[in-house]
């Protein structure tokens, strides 16, 4: 069942807005969400280790949310996501989680630091758009798995800039700022506390070796990181 359905005007590729915010929509219980990925057969192992943690996702039954199209940045000490600004980098992952719960709901839906799950559901659903868009499943599983250097700013990226790009670049199914920051993430699980950083990884890096998949783990919350944003989500 499609949620959010009174979030505004919607557009192409399922964009619609809250607050002016323009966010696209990440239904994992839509039907057929999971059939791509879930269903391919490979001997790839960074595929198939994808592909065990895609299972995961599904059996925690993770509900829609909503996504900005755009890089975090900032207007003086509020969080906005518009195109053609710097990317809020260098600030902690508890400076983003702090934000976010002083961010105004939207229609009862709270602002969050997405967890790894959702981000993994994201990644389903781009999965999906590149099949969509004519490519094969192999070619899309290879391009969020293996190498990505197609679907964002790398170091090795197709006119690569060799530093951060403004926000609004390089457009990928509707959504931008891919691997131009590296992305903070909430830990699914309550025991392990920290979080999950270099979610995509960041334009510094090599594709090959930090593809959209690339995840790691950190503890410390407090520290500030240079290349990296919080991944925030309305749920």
């Amino acid at each position: 069942m499609i949620r959010f359905k009174n979030l505004g005007r919607k557009r192409k590729l399922g964009i619609v807005y809250a607050d002016d915010v323009p966010l696209v929509l990440i239904d994992p219980t839509s039907e057929g969400f999971f059939e791509n990925v879930l269903g391919y057969v490979t001997e790839n192992e960074k595929v198939q280790t994808f592909i065990e943690a895609i299972k995961e996702v599904k059996e925690e039954g993770v509900k829609a949310f909503l996504k900005p199209i755009f890089d975090p940045s900032l207007d003086g000490k509020d969080v906005v996501f518009k195109a053609g600004r710097t990317p809020a980098v260098g600030h902690s992952y508890n400076f983003w989680k702090q934000k976010a719960e002083k961010m105004q709901t939207v229609q009862e839906k709270k602002w969050s630091v997405g967890s790894k799950h959702q981000y993994y559901a994201f990644l389903v659903w781009m999965v999906n758009c590149l099949k969509k868009k004519g490519w094969t499943i192999e070619k899309s599983l290879d391009a969020v798995v293996c190498c990505s250097k197609q679907l964002g700013h790398y170091w090795d990226s197709a006119d690569a800039l060799h530093d951060f790009e403004t926000t609004g670049s390089r457009k990928v199914c509707g959504v931008y700022d891919l691997a131009n920051t590296s992305k903070m993430l909430s830990s699914t699980s309550k025991e392990d506390g920290g979080f999950w950083r270099l979610a995509g990884s960041d334009f510094v890096e090599h594709s090959g070796y930090f593809p959209l998949t690339n995840l790691s783990h950190y503890d410390s919350v407090d520290t500030d990181y240079g290349y990296g944003v919080g991944w925030l989500v309305l749920s």
